[in-house]
């Protein structure tokens, strides 16, 4: 006699983690952050720029995103201190 597969509509148990579902959640570490929320920007940059930019970011041993939080903070830097 064949047993009754479990419910696949069944609800989940929810997690007090917030996630955007997304996969790159997993690589983000907000502990790294300051106590400011995390807000997400999208950004449309031609491919040989996002590869200058990966490449850069592999020399100096840093992620992406850190490297390219660095390079808004010192153009903003710049701006303030004209």
């Amino acid at each position: 006699m064949a047993t009754k597969p479990a419910n696949r509509y069944a609800a989940r148990p929810r997690t007090d983690a917030r996630s955007t579902g997304s996969a790159k959640d997993a690589f983000i570490d907000p502990s790294s952050q300051v106590a400011d929320e995390i807000s997400k920007l999208t950004i449309r940059l031609p491919k040989s720029l996002h590869k200058d930019v990966k490449a850069s970011a592999l020399t100096e041993d840093v992620s992406v995103q850190e490297w390219i939080q660095d390079a808004i903070k010192q153009k903003l830097a710049r701006k303030t201190a004209s």
